[in-house]
C-alpha cells in the first residue's frame, strides 16, 4: 500500500538551519602543504584552539577518548601553545598534520550572503553564518557551510527548504552546467563553488575526488509551526522524507510507509521530533510547542550530533580509501597499507563515543546509514587476503632462491669430495658443515616465516 497523501499539509517553519559539508582527501605528501596555505591566510582563516570553559558541556558530552580525539588542542597547556605560535608556519603546518583533528574557521566579514535559483527561476537568498574547514589525521577534510533562509516573514514555506536545501548541494566543483547557473551573482553573493576550488584545487586527490559523491552532505534542523497533534506528523509525513533525501519540493515522489528501510532510518525519542538517517543527509523535524525542541535542540543538533557525522564520514571515506589502495595490488605497499589500517583501527574506529543513552542510539544509528561495521569488516576481509597473496608470492620466490643456493652447495660439495683428495680430513669437515647448513636453511625458514605471518595478520 502507498502512502497516497503527497504533502497535502501546507507546512511553516518557525526557525532552520542547515549545515553543507563539502568531503575532500588530501594525498599524504600535499597535507602538511594544504595546512601551510591555509595557515599563511590570516585575513580569512583561523586556527581554533578548543577552551574547555567555552563549552563544557559538549565537550563533556563525549567519553575522554573521544574529545583526545576530536579537540586535542583542548589538552594543550597555556605554555606549549605559546611556543607552537612562535613557530614558523611551516614548522607548524607539520605538527598539525600530525593530529587528530584540526578546525579553521572563516573570517566572516568577508562573506555574509547568496541567492540561488530554484526549480521555477525565484530567487532563495540565504545567510552564512559560519564557515569551517574540519580535517582529520590522514588528510580527510570538510569544508562546513551554515546556512539559514533569508526570510522576512515570521514563518518559511517549508517548500522553500526543499528546494534550498536540494539546489545549494549541487554547488561543488565536481558539478558543472546547471547547478552553477541557478547562482545569483552581484558584489553581495558569493560563488561557492569557486570559493571551494580557490581551497582545495592545488591540493586535492584527483584519484579520490568522486569516492564519496558529487554533492556535498546535507545536515539540516527545522522547528515547525503548529505541530502539536500525533496526527500532525502523519499528514506531513511524505514531506519529510523528501525533507530526509533532500528532495525539491515539485518532486511527485510518494513514498511507501510500509518500507521497513525508511522505517530503519528513522528516529524518535521525544514526541515531537523526528530524526532522519540517509547517506546523503541527517535532519531533524520539532514541534514549536515544546520548549526543548526550540532551546536545546538546535544547539545540541550542531554542537554535539554534528560531530558523530563528521565521525562516520571520515571512517567511511578511510574505509573506502583503504579498499582502493588494496585494489591497486601493490606488493610493495604491504607494510604500509598495515600499519595505516592498524593505526585507524587503534586510534579511530570507536564502539562507544558518549555515555548518553540518546547519543549512543544517534551514533549507532550513522554506523547502520552508512553500513560501517560491513564496510569495516570487508576491508579486514580484503587486507588479509591481499597479505596472504603478497607473502605466499614472495616465499615461492625465496624457496627457490633456497632450492637453488641447496643444489649448488651440494654440487660444490661432491667436487670438492672428487678432486681434492690430498686434504682429506679438511674437506670432511667442510662437506659436514656445508651439507648440515642446506640441510637445515630451507626447513629453519620455513618456521620462521610461518610464524611471522602468523603473527602480522593479526592488526
Amino acid at each position: 500500500m502507498y502512502n497516497k497523501r503527497g504533502g497535502n499539509m501546507h507546512i511553516k517553519a518557525k526557525y532552520q538551519y542547515t549545515h553543507f559539508l563539502y568531503p575532500f582527501v588530501i594525498d599524504s605528501e600535499k597535507y602538511p602543504y594544504f595546512i601551510e596555505s591555509i595557515l599563511k591566510k590570516t585575513k580569512e582563516w583561523t586556527m581554533v584552539y578548543h577552551q574547555y570553559k567555552s563549552d563544557e558541556e559538549s565537550y563533556d558530552f563525549f567519553l575522554p577518548y573521544m574529545r583526545k580525539f576530536l579537540f586535542p588542542s583542548l589538552f594543550w597547556d597555556k605554555k606549549y601553545i605559546k611556543k607552537f605560535k612562535t613557530q614558523g608556519v611551516f614548522r607548524r603546518s607539520l605538527e598539525l598534520s600530525k593530529t587528530t583533528c584540526i578546525t579553521f574557521k572563516y573570517n566572516m566579514a568577508r562573506i555574509k550572503k547568496g541567492s540561488i535559483t530554484d526549480f521555477d527561476g525565484k530567487v532563495i537568498n540565504y545567510d552564512i553564518s559560519d564557515i569551517k574547514i574540519i580535517c582529520f589525521e590522514g588528510g580527510i577534510c570538510f569544508i562546513d557551510f551554515k546556512t539559514q533562509i533569508d526570510e522576512k516573514s515570521e514563518l518559511i514555506d517549508f517548500n522553500k527548504i526543499l528546494d534550498f536545501n536540494h539546489y545549494f548541494r549541487n554547488l561543488t566543483p565536481r558539478i558543472k552546467g546547471s547547478a552553477t547557473n541557478r547562482i545569483v551573482e552581484n558584489s553581495k553573493t558569493v560563488n561557492i563553488p569557486k570559493f571551494i576550488r580557490n581551497i582545495t584545487s592545488e591540493y586535492e586527490s584527483k584519484s579520490l575526488d568522486k569516492m564519496y559523491f558529487d554533492k556535498m552532505f546535507t545536515y539540516s534542523y527545522v522547528c515547525v509551526d503548529d505541530w502539536e497533534k500525533d496526527t500532525d506528523f502523519y499528514k506531513m509525513q511524505n514531506d519529510f522524507y523528501k525533507f530526509q533525501y533532500v528532495m525539491h519540493s515539485k518532486s511527485s515522489a510518494i513514498f511507501n510507509e510500509e518500507c521497513d528501510r525508511l522505517f530503519d532510518n528513522v528516529y524518535s525519542r521525544w514526541k515531537y521530533s523526528m530524526f532522519g538517517f540517509s547517506r546523503e543527509s541527517g535532519v531533524v523535524f520539532v514541534s514549536d510547542k515544546e520548549k526543548y525542541d526550540i532551546t536545546r535542540m538546535p544547539y545540541n543538533f550542531e554542537k554535539r550530533y554534528l560531530y558523530m557525522v563528521l565521525i562516520a564520514l571520515y571512517q567511511r571515506i578511510s574505509l573506502i580509501n583503504f579498499s582502493q589502495n588494496l585494489m591497486r595490488q601493490d606488493k610493495t605497499a604491504v607494510k604500509k597499507l598495515k600499519k595505516n589500517l592498524t593505526q585507524f583501527t587503534n586510534s579511530s574506529w570507536f564502539g562507544q563515543i558518549t555515555n548518553s543513552e540518546h547519543g549512543m542510539d544517534i551514533w549507532k544509528l550513522w554506523q547502520k546509514a552508512f553500513g560501517l561495521p560491513e564496510l569495516y569488516d570487508e576491508v579486514h576481509k580484503e587486507y588479509l587476503e591481499y597479505y596472504d597473496y603478497v607473502v605466499s608470492n614472495n616465499q615461492s620466490r625465496i624457496s627457490m632462491i633456497l632450492m637453488i643456493f641447496y643444489v649448488i652447495n651440494i654440487s660444490f660439495s661432491g667436487i670438492q669430495m672428487l678432486t681434492n683428495v690430498i686434504n682429506l680430513e679438511d674437506i670432511q669437515v667442510y662437506i659436514i658443515i656445508a651439507m648440515v647448513f642446506s640441510a637445515l636453511s630451507y626447513p629453519t625458514y620455513l618456521i620462521a616465516s610461518w610464524i611471522k605471518h602468523k603473527f602480522e595478520k593479526k592488526f
